[in-house]
């Protein structure tokens, strides 16, 4: 204490306080080892208590030395369900189970045998240790391999795709031989209509049958033939050519996924595992006499948590198709909740929807995504049991998650960032990203960083049924991710490079674009000029010095283009950047629009602009995706960089001369069409100012082949400016 005396009395408290810390922290160690029970959630866990709580490989090793220790129960004797196990039985109708006929339904379902302990696919690709977890290479550098792409033509995708897939990289002959039984980079390998029937539940198929109006007797469809074929590969799956047509059919074959791995887990809820065997004696055998026996099996068969599939979808209309269509090929026999899930999730009572009452002057694609409720602000549990449906479910309750990144990551904030029911996920869909893209890619970012980690409370987990991979962190190796989209983007491609990492490989789906540039009225002039860019973190930077230096001068000088002109500027960042720069300008008069102006102020924007009380009209490509308004007045189109959505760029040029959703190739061949403003085509200019990296964008819009003359390595140095 005399050395303390010259100290500060900041400085002594402090450390006063921390030896205090310590004596408590390593009580607290003691008592924890005595015990055995997991930390909880506590913002002021020292590290040491941390890295205990997380090692859930060691609290499962002393569960299972645990109920090694418990006595094994006579043969003879029946053990009776406590009240609490019997009152779980009645609510889930799980009492009428046949536990013989139900091993073997286990032992036949691929899904069990595809990711089972016993399952060759697994060992050949990790190795499990107690402590020491070794991932073997190609498990790490898979998703760096080269892609193999087949050029046969699949009922998997349209006549003008073809499927890439990606395969882990066999380093030694074992695994080359065991992996070659699993993956192929043969897409008519993949794709094999005949093992549907195998390995899909036959009454699954014929409910299937039944919707989509097809005989029990017929095969189904070539297309949903391969599509569910493929996804019986576990594989991860990118399908980035959504259409309105195809939308439903490619949910309502994925719903036959989701199903099954429902199927399984209602099995699995149903049973128990039977009493671990010691050495030199045999296991109990259950009483098949009994309702509440338990038919033997591999008893690390669970996961952290129930939830096991998670659905993102924008918008509740989109929530709602795709769980209407499970109830509907479901087997469950009641569906709780339903009529609450439909008033929520349908529109209200008398409201109408002009969408569907007037679909005819619209784009199908906006009817398509628009109709209905269109919150974005929504998560749903369902609960899985043999005879019934639970909707409305708790999370660390249900089965299968339906939510919009936005109401997922709210419910994940307002717990604390309590993301523990996703630690278990194996089925992932992330249904229409293009929308998502729309809204916040940010809130999908947010989903993806939180899928399969390693949960912070044990939440009355059964740790000695846990499978290995999950207590080694290895859950997102496993997981089968099934991302569709309208179209494929940088950021849709970084999630599909880096997030998903299963072990059996990855597809997608590409595409040969023929481009958008035959529906743009006749007679328009376009011109696509290109500025040099060698660095992608400053594309931003030097698109908006081309377009300040260049692109907005030579508006301004020209009679034609320093009025009625319309700046179509996809990125809202770049709409904030560019519009502070206008309000600058001088003797400049310019209206702005976006998808957070208020209605009044749009109509004021665009009455003015059309009566040429403002020469320019800023216009971001979320607000047209959301409003799809016609803006009139306008003869001269600058897009400050190619849209995302490759219809908006002929829907944009077309609205001098018709609605936007009259636009369509043979509307422009009809040479009777009439317009609705009297207007020249040849008085109508679009500009385009586009990098190397629009590279995606332009494949939509000009078609394959000129994107890549225009961006690619070949690519004339000399020559920036490119008219159709």
């Amino acid at each position: 204490m005399k050395d303390m005396a010259d100290l500060d009395p900041a400085v002594k408290l402090l450390t006063i306080l921390n030896v205090q810390s310590a004596h408590l922290g390593s009580k607290h160690y003691k008592q924890q080892n005595k015990q055995q029970n997991p930390l909880k959630r506590n913002g002021t866990t020292s590290p040491t208590e941390a890295s205990i709580s997380r090692d859930w490989y060691s609290i499962a090793k002393r569960a299972k030395v645990q109920d090694e220790k418990q006595p094994v129960p006579e043969k003879k004797k029946v053990q009776q369900p406590s009240p609490a196990r019997a009152a779980a039985h009645d609510e889930d109708h799980d009492q009428d189970h046949d536990p013989e006929q139900e091993q073997e339904q286990l032992l036949d379902d691929p899904f069990e045998l595809h990711w089972s302990t016993a399952s060759e696919a697994i060992p050949t690709q990790l190795e499990w240790g107690p402590r020491q977890k070794r991932v073997v290479p190609q498990l790490a550098t898979f998703h760096e391999s080269s892609c193999a792409t087949s050029t046969s033509t699949s009922a998997l995708v349209p006549a003008e795709t073809s499927a890439r897939a990606s395969q882990p990289s066999t380093s030694s002959a074992s695994s080359a031989a065991s992996s070659a039984a699993t993956t192929s980079s043969s897409t008519a390998t993949l794709v094999d209509p005949k093992r549907v029937d195998k390995l899909y539940n036959s009454k699954l198929l014929d409910k299937y049958r039944e919707n989509i109006d097809s005989s029990a007797s017929a095969s189904l469809p070539p297309f949903d033939q391969g599509w569910l074929s493929l996804l019986s590969t576990y594989k991860d799956v990118l399908y980035p050519t959504l259409t309105p047509q195809r939308h439903d059919q490619l949910r309502a074959a994925t719903r036959i996924k989701v199903l099954k791995n429902n199927e399984h887990l209602s099995k699995l809820a149903a049973s128990t595992p039977a009493a671990p065997a010691k050495k030199g004696k045999p296991a109990s055998a259950p009483a098949a006499s009994s309702s509440s026996s338990v038919p033997p099996r591999n008893i690390q068969d669970q996961g952290f948590t129930r939830p096991k599939v998670l659905v993102l979808a924008p918008f509740r209309n989109s929530a709602h198709a795709w769980v209407d269509l499970l109830t509907r090929t479901s087997q469950a026999e009641t569906i709780e909740n339903r009529a609450r899930f439909d008033t929520e999730y349908l529109l209200p009572a008398g409201a109408s929807d002009k969408l569907a009452e007037n679909p005819q002057d619209y784009p199908a694609d906006h009817v398509e995504t628009f109709r209905g409720n269109i919150d974005d602000s929504f998560r749903l549990g369902i609960k899985v049991t043999r005879k019934s449906l639970k909707l409305f479910s708790e999370f660390y309750s249900c089965d299968v998650i339906v939510a919009s990144p936005l109401g997922l990551r709210t419910s994940i904030e307002k717990e604390k960032d309590d993301a523990d029911f996703l630690s278990s996920i194996e089925i992932l869909i992330v249904d229409q990203m293009d929308v998502m893209l729309m809204q916040n890619w940010d809130h999908v970012s947010f989903i993806m960083d939180r899928l399969n980690k390693l949960p912070e409370e044990s939440h009355g987990c059964d740790f000695s049924r846990v499978k290995p991979w999950y207590l080694d962190g290895k859950a997102s190796h496993l997981r089968q991710s099934i991302l569709l989209s309208a179209y494929e983007t940088p950021e849709i491609r970084s999630l599909y490079n880096r997030s998903l990492v299963n072990i059996e490989g990855k597809l997608k789906a590409e595409v040969k674009h023929d481009g958008l540039l035959t529906q743009v009225p006749k007679g328009v002039k376009q011109v696509f000029t290109r500025f040099e860019c060698a660095d992608v973190y400053k594309e931003d930077d030097m698109r908006f010095e081309h377009f300040t230096t260049k692109t907005l001068p030579m508006l301004r000088r020209s009679a034609v283009s320093s009025s009625q002109t319309i700046i179509f500027v996809p990125s809202y960042f770049d709409f904030v950047r560019l519009k502070k720069y206008l309000k600058k300008l001088d003797d400049f008069s310019f209206s702005s629009i976006s998808e957070y102006t208020p209605t009044p102020d749009v109509s004021r924007a665009r009455g003015a602009f059309f009566a040429g009380k403002t020469s320019f009209l800023l216009v971001t490509e979320r607000f047209h995706f959301f409003r799809r308004y016609r803006l009139r007045g306008a003869k001269t189109f600058v897009f400050y960089a190619p849209p995302d959505h490759p219809q908006f760029y002929p829907e944009i040029l077309s609205f001098p001369f018709t609605r936007p959703g009259q636009v369509t190739v043979a509307s422009y061949d009809d040479p009777n069409r009439t317009t609705v403003e009297d207007i020249d085509a040849s008085e109508i200019t679009s500009q385009v100012i586009f990098s190397k990296f629009d590279l995606l964008r332009l494949e939509r819009i000009c078609g394959d082949a000129d994107a890549r003359r225009m961006t690619g390595a070949g690519a004339d140095e000399t020559k920036f400016a490119y008219l159709f």
